[in-house]
C-alpha cells in the first residue's frame, strides 16, 4: 500500500517551486525541447481505440515544427468533440496517423518532448506507433503540468500530492487547439521564470487617437 505524503512545510513548498524554475530554464535552454500537444477522439483508459485527430509540436522559440489534422479510425466521441470542436468532416481528408508516423518520428527522435500532462499525449503517441506497429523513436519526456503543479504549490491532501491545474490559456487562438496548447503551454514555462516578453509594453503604445 501506497503511503500518502505528508503536507509539505513552507521550506519544501519553496524547494519544490525553485525545482519547477530550474526544470523550465533547462528546458527553455535545451534546443532539443520540443513542445508537444494532441486532440483526440477519446480517452484511451476508457477506450482502447482513442486516437489523434489533431498534432502540433513547436520548438522553444515558439516555431511550429509540425502541426496537423489526422484522420482517426475510431469515432469521435461526444465529449471528446465537445472539448475540441473537431468533427470527422474536417479530418476526413487528412493523413491518417500511419501516414505521418514517419515523419513524426524523424522530428521527435532524440529530442525531449515536453507536454501539458504528458502520461495523456505522450503515451497516446507511442500507443498509436505500437499499434500500427511503427518503430518507436528514442526520446526522453517530462511533463509541464507536474512541474506548474509543484510551482503552484497548492497541496491536495486526498491525493497526497500537488495539485494539478488546468493549462491556462495564454497564446491567442481557441482553448483545446493543439497548437494553440503548445504555445500556451511554452508562454506558461516562460512565466514561471519571470519572462513576461510576450506580453506588450504598456509605455510602448500610443494611446493619443
Amino acid at each position: 500500500m501506497k503511503l500518502k505524503k505528508a503536507t509539505p512545510t513552507e521550506q519544501e513548498i519553496l524547494k519544490a517551486r525553485e525545482e519547477a524554475e530550474s526544470w523550465c530554464r533547462q528546458r527553455l535552454n535545451d534546443r532539443k525541447t520540443l513542445i508537444v500537444d494532441t486532440e483526440t477522439t477519446g480517452i484511451l483508459s476508457k477506450d482502447p481505440d482513442t486516437e489523434i485527430c489533431q498534432i502540433a509540436i513547436v520548438n522553444t522559440s515558439g516555431k511550429p515544427v509540425f502541426a496537423s489534422l489526422v484522420k482517426p479510425n475510431s469515432k469521435i466521441h461526444p465529449e471528446a468533440l465537445a472539448q475540441h470542436g473537431i468533427t470527422f468532416e474536417m479530418v476526413e481528408l487528412s493523413p491518417t496517423f500511419p501516414e505521418i508516423a514517419p515523419l513524426l518520428a524523424q522530428i521527435i527522435k532524440g529530442r525531449h518532448l515536453v507536454a501539458y500532462n504528458a502520461a495523456f499525449d505522450i503515451h497516446l503517441i507511442t500507443h498509436l506507433f505500437g499499434k500500427y506497429e511503427k518503430e518507436i523513436p528514442d526520446f526522453d519526456v517530462s511533463c509541464a503540468m507536474e512541474e506548474y503543479s509543484k510551482w503552484c504549490g497548492e497541496w491536495w491532501s486526498r491525493k497526497g500530492d500537488w495539485k494539478w491545474h488546468k493549462l491556462p490559456q495564454l497564446a491567442y487562438g481557441k482553448a483545446h487547439d493543439a497548437l494553440t496548447d503548445c504555445v500556451s503551454t511554452l508562454l506558461l514555462m516562460r512565466k514561471m521564470i519571470g519572462d513576461f516578453s510576450d506580453e506588450p509594453n504598456l509605455n510602448d503604445l500610443d494611446l493619443d487617437f
